[in-house]
């Protein structure tokens, strides 16, 4: 009667509350939602207008994952094509000797060997000949040809957009559900979704002009996090470990998984504002 009694929990005691399942997001609704990275497959297409328009694709799932560490890395290309007009590049030994002053030392060794068996009327008559470029030679010690013009800068291209993220999933309840089948969707959206069987000939003779592009591509997909909407990107790779804790049926209770992504095109400036919610 005694041990009865003392099981009964009391009158005032707060209710223990197990975190709800939502999409087989154990944290889902009770942690911010800015800590998760979600994932979901979006479609490309053009309008009437030839506008690009995307959309996600409400029939397949999405996939959560807390969001642990990430960066973006944007990109573009610039060079100086006058680099090539500078005369350094295309005399160095010269220029180099002209710049320390060593080509009025090379010039003046030079002169004296040459001219030691001439008659003395021929060697005033060189010296004189001679001593505008040596004046000119040592006026441009410590001086440079770089200017303005043959290092301005050209714009060449524009990377796509990168982003590296550090995601994190765990099991509480089923680490089929909460684990597995989300890396699963998120490695079979990095491959492509179908490749043929057979050849590039027997594709061609079974199907006509459409075999030969029998095979369709990866999927695109968007990411949302911290009020931010990447999209349309592609899964470059994705990295995750195999042994892992699991459970009595090999499934993995938590997992650290490395992704990385990029854009379907460059971004110009329209594209970084609308990111940033910005018109």
């Amino acid at each position: 009667m005694g041990n009865s009694l003392a099981q009964v929990p009391a009158a005032n005691a707060p209710a223990a509350s197990q975190p709800e399942r939502m999409n087989a997001d154990p944290f889902w609704g009770s942690v911010s939602k800015h800590k998760f990275a979600e994932f979901n497959i979006c479609t490309v297409s053009r309008d009437e207008n030839g506008n690009q328009t995307v959309e996600v694709d409400s029939s397949q799932p999405t996939v959560r994952a807390f969001l642990t560490d990430g960066d973006k890395t944007m990109e573009s290309q610039w060079q100086t094509p006058f680099e090539n007009s500078n005369p350094e590049l295309k005399m160095p030994m010269l220029m180099a000797s002209l710049q320390n002053g060593q080509a009025v030392v090379s010039m003046g060794a030079a002169a004296g060997a040459a001219m030691g068996g001439l008659p003395d009327e021929a060697v005033s008559a060189l010296v004189s000949a001679a001593q505008p470029i040596a004046e000119w030679a040592k006026s441009v010690e410590g001086k440079t040809n770089l200017n303005k013009v043959n290092t301005t800068q050209v714009f060449l291209s524009t990377a796509s957009v990168h982003l590296n993220l550090s995601l994190f999933f765990i099991a509480l309840r089923d680490a089929k559900l909460e684990v597995e089948n989300k890396i699963m969707r998120l490695e079979s959206w990095a491959v492509p979704a179908q490749l043929s069987q057979g050849t590039l000939l027997t594709d061609v003779l079974s199907e006509g002009a459409e075999g030969l592009f029998s095979g369709i591509i990866p999927p695109y997909v968007s990411l949302t996090t911290h009020g931010k909407t990447y999209w349309p990107f592609i899964i470059a790779s994705v990295s995750a470990p195999i042994v892992t804790p699991i459970d009595e049926h090999g499934n993995r209770l938590s997992l650290a998984v490395n992704i990385s992504m990029m854009s379907r095109a460059a971004w110009d400036a329209q594209d970084v504002r609308n990111l940033y919610g910005e018109n």
